[in-house]
């Protein structure tokens, strides 16, 4: 590490960082990804480890750079294009730099936790400890990163340590999954109980209600909504900023994540997979008050990006643990959504119309170009987030595909039918604003981001703009 002397013809930083991208999702057959562009891609992804920080200022802002290039990179984006997501990425990063005088071990390992100058030294201890299990490399992270003092740390940060793990379990990458585990070790944890031994097991055995199955998340949001706690809570511009409303938030959060079961069976697991996925993919697109400008929330949108990865954790976890990071990402949502105000939900005819499904098979034999051109949208934007949305609200697209094979009862509600592809549509068209531009200026432009703030709170919508 602290390692910036690299230039675009030195092709030695991928032996450098160990660096390799192994696996290929569905998304690596599609259109436009060739050895070229999985070369670039794995030496940019290496010059990132070499020469930045995992976090692109004092404020614990997380480098977003290998999420941006590997989203891209498996929706198709052209070599040259990998190569300006790197410049324009690298430009607000912060430079890698040298250990401290540390020497982490397995005894003492948890020690140094949030402290983030201690970053690389814990890159160094997960290499050796992922190259010291051999094949078994993928199950000794996901027992490091489920031990009970770490977890409450990797569900942190609107999920981003989650989602560099996430990226390094899909390409198959040690090297990006020691990064994971170092930047979840140094974050900063952002609920005070949830995430307990104690609480998180309360919350995984459930409070059910009536039946085998709980409540639905669409009841639970409801009641959510409607809970005096809820309903009391004061409005604020920047409520993550409030102790009292994000205490209020984390215990709604405890009390109705409990209520949702998830049952430990594959049939089950999938079953509730698609719902948190359409329920999340629903509140993202319906927040919008009718008569006001279409609003796309920040941290909402990454609970959809998040989303995305749950799958991949699927395919590394037993089932017990399977049903538990599905709990654990359902709470998260959950907090987010009461931390924003409970906000309710306007279903347009848009979003629950008939979806256009598209399998990589049609796209390869250019049978429907309609998520092809979404794709290139997503891949020429400048927002480092929108090509990471569009990838999960294609795989919703896919994954409505194979309908459910678990029953419920009459009274469990599930969610209406998603549009994926107008999702994934309005996100292109809607967010033209650049991560790598002066805001104010864009702002000048009427360049339009993504919204931050209590959206469930009237107060909010006394300063947002209308149609």
């Amino acid at each position: 590490m602290a390692d910036n002397t690299h230039d675009n013809t030195d092709y030695t930083v991928t032996d450098k960082a160990k660096m390799t991208l192994d696996h290929a999702p569905a998304g690596l057959y599609l259109p436009g990804i060739d050895e070229t562009t999985h070369k670039e891609a794995v030496r940019l992804c290496a010059r990132d480890f070499l020469e930045h920080h995992v976090f692109f200022n004092d404020r614990g802002f997380h480098n977003h750079l290998n999420h941006h290039l590997l989203s891209v990179f498996s929706l198709g984006a052209p070599a040259k294009r990998l190569q300006e997501v790197f410049d324009q990425n690298k430009e607000i990063l912060l430079p890698s730099h040298s250990p401290m005088d540390v020497d982490i071990t397995t005894e003492n390992f948890t020690e140094h936790f949030s402290n983030e100058r201690c970053y690389p030294n814990y890159v160094s201890f997960f290499q050796r400890e992922l190259d010291a299990a051999g094949d078994n490399w993928k199950a000794v992270a996901c027992d490091y990163f489920f031990d009970p003092r770490v977890f409450p740390l990797g569900m942190s940060g609107i999920f981003h340590p989650f989602i560099q793990l996430g990226y390094g379990l899909e390409f198959e990458s040690k090297t990006i999954v020691a990064t994971a585990l170092a930047q979840t070790c140094v974050h900063s944890s952002t609920f005070k109980t949830m995430f307990s031994e104690h609480v998180f097991a309360d919350i995984c055995t459930g409070k059910l209600e009536d039946d085998n199955h709980g409540l639905s998340l669409m009841q639970i949001l409801d009641k959510m909504r409607q809970d005096p706690l809820s309903i009391s809570m004061e409005f604020s511009a920047v409520p993550s900023s409030k102790v009292s409303i994000t205490d209020a938030a984390e215990r709604l959060a405890i009390k109705y994540s409990s209520l949702w079961s998830v049952p430990t069976t594959k049939e089950g697991i999938s079953a509730k997979y698609h719902e948190l996925l359409s329920v999340v993919a629903l509140v993202y697109g319906s927040m919008t008050r009718p008569g006001y400008k279409l609003l796309l929330h920040f941290a909402v949108m990454h609970c959809v990006t998040s989303a995305y990865f749950l799958p991949i954790y699927f395919d590394c976890l037993p089932i017990e643990r399977q049903a538990q990071i599905l709990k654990a990402h359902c709470a998260v949502v959950l907090a987010t959504f009461a931390l924003h105000g409970s906000p309710e939900l306007y279903i347009t005819p848009e979003i629950s119309s008939k979806d256009t499904h598209c399998t990589v098979s049609d796209l390869q034999n250019n049978v429907n170009n309609q998520w092809l051109d979404v794709f290139s949208g997503a891949i020429a934007s400048n927002d480092m987030h929108v090509p990471k949305v569009v990838r999960t609200l294609w795989r919703g697209s896919l994954l409505y595909s194979f309908p459910s094979k678990l029953t419920f009862d009459n009274d469990y509600t599930l969610p209406p039918p998603v549009n994926w592809l107008y999702l994934a549509r309005i996100t292109v068209d809607t967010i033209d604003f650049s991560s790598f531009r002066d805001p104010q200026q864009q702002a000048k432009e009427g360049k339009r981001f993504w919204t931050f703030g209590m959206v469930g709170h009237d107060k909010f919508w006394d300063t947002y703009p209308k149609e």
